[in-house]
C-alpha cells in the first residue's frame, strides 16, 4: 500500500467512526421528536435521552480529526473543497450550531417543550442531507473553472438524480443504524416496550435503506460509468459482504435476539459498504480535479501525520469505549438509578 493510499484509509477511520456516531445521534434526535409526536411511552423518551445526554459531545472530534487530516495529507484539498463547498459548509455549520444550542437547552436545562425537541429532529435530518452533498460533487461535473476561480453548480447539483440518491440513502441510513442501537441500548436498560418500538422502527427502514443503497448504483453508473465499473468488478466482493451481513443482521431483527451481535453486523455491513466505494473511488478526491498522489504532502510530514493520527485514534477509541463503559453502559445509568445523581 503506497504512502497517499495508507493516509486515505487512516482518513477513511475516522470519516467511518464519525458516520456510525453521528447517525446513531442523528437519527436518536429524529425518534425523541417522534415517539413524543406518536405519543409512545415515557420509557421509549428516557432510553434515548440517557444515550444523548453523555455522549452527544464526543461526535464532532472524528469530523475535525478527518478534516485537520485531509488538509494535512493534500494541502491542495483545503483550497479545492474550502471553495466549492463553502456554500453547503455554511448551511451545514448553521445546523450543527442550532442542533448543538437546543440540545443543551432540552438536555441541561431540562426544557421538554415541543419547539426544541423538534428542532433536534429537524437539524437531525436536514445534517445528513447536507453532509452527503459532498460525495456527489466529488464524482465530478459539479464544478466550473470561471475566473481563474472554482465555481460549484449548486443547481446542478440540486438536479442531480445522484446527489438525490445519496440524499435518501443517507435519511434511511440514520433512521436504521439509530434505530438498530437504541434497539440494543432498551435491552440493556431492561425496557421492553422501548426495545419493541425501536426494533419495528429498524425492520421497517432496513430493506427501505438497503434498497437505497442499490439503487443509487443507477445514477453513478450514468453519472460517471468508469467507478461503477470499478465498484462491479474489484469491488464487488465487499458489496457481497455487505449484503451478507445485512441478511444475518435483519434476520435477528425479525426473530428479536441478539441485539448487540445485531448492532456490531450493522457496524459491520456498512464499514464493507464504505471501504467499497471509498475504494473504488480512488485515486480521486475530486474527480477529476483533485488526485491523491498528485496532491500528497512530503514524506516527512506525511511520516509525522501518519503517527500522530494514528496513535490519536488508538486513543480515541479506547476513550470512547471507557466513556461507554463508565456512564452509558453501567447498570445504574443505564436503568436510569442515577439519572439525578
Amino acid at each position: 500500500m503506497s504512502g497517499p493510499e495508507l493516509s486515505i484509509s487512516l482518513l477513511w477511520l475516522f470519516l467511518f467512526s464519525y458516520i456510525i456516531l453521528a447517525s446513531i445521534e442523528f437519527g436518536a434526535g429524529f425518534l425523541l421528536f417522534w415517539a413524543r409526536w406518536r405519543k409512545w411511552s415515557r420509557e421509549v423518551e428516557e432510553v434515548i435521552e440517557r444515550y444523548l445526554s453523555p455522549f452527544w459531545e464526543v461526535t464532532n472530534v472524528f469530523l475535525i480529526a478527518f478534516v485537520v487530516g485531509l488538509v494535512g495529507f493534500f494541502p491542495q484539498s483545503a483550497y479545492v473543497y474550502g471553495t466549492i463547498l463553502l456554500l453547503p459548509g455554511s448551511i451545514a455549520l448553521i445546523l450543527l450550531i442550532i442542533k448543538g444550542t437546543f440540545f443543551a437547552y432540552f438536555h441541561y436545562a431540562k426544557v421538554r417543550k415541543p419547539l426544541p425537541t423538534f428542532l433536534q429532529a429537524i437539524t437531525g435530518l436536514l445534517l445528513p442531507m447536507v453532509l452527503v452533498s459532498i460525495i456527489p460533487v466529488s464524482e465530478g461535473g459539479f464544478v466550473t473553472e470561471e475566473g481563474g476561480r472554482l465555481v460549484l453548480l449548486f443547481g446542478e447539483v440540486l438536479k442531480s438524480p445522484l446527489q438525490w440518491s445519496f440524499v435518501l440513502f443517507a435519511l434511511l441510513s440514520v433512521l436504521f443504524v439509530s434505530a438498530v442501537f437504541l434497539h440494543f441500548y432498551a435491552s440493556r436498560a431492561g425496557s421492553e416496550s422501548a426495545q419493541a418500538k425501536f426494533r419495528q422502527v429498524a425492520l421497517n427502514t432496513g430493506l427501505p435503506a438497503l434498497g437505497a443503497g442499490a439503487f443509487l448504483l443507477l445514477p453513478l453508473a450514468d453519472h460517471r460509468p468508469e467507478h461503477f465499473l470499478t465498484l462491479a468488478t474489484e469491488y464487488s466482493w465487499l458489496l457481497l459482504l455487505s449484503g451478507f451481513l445485512f441478511v444475518n443482521a435483519y434476520m435477528f431483527l425479525q426473530r428479536g435476539k441478539w441485539p448487540g451481535i445485531t448492532f456490531v453486523l450493522v457496524i459491520g455491513q456498512y464499514a464493507a459498504a464504505v471501504a467499497a466505494y471509498g475504494y473504488s473511488h480512488m485515486p480521486y478526491l475530486l474527480y477529476p480535479l483533485l488526485n491523491i498522489n498528485d496532491a500528497y504532502v512530503n514524506q516527512t510530514m506525511a511520516k509525522f501525520l501518519t503517527w500522530t493520527l494514528g496513535l490519536g485514534y488508538l486513543v480515541l477509541i479506547p476513550g470512547l469505549l471507557f466513556l461507554a463503559w463508565l456512564f452509558l453502559f453501567s447498570d445504574s445509568y443505564v436503568k436510569g438509578k442515577a439519572r439525578n445523581s
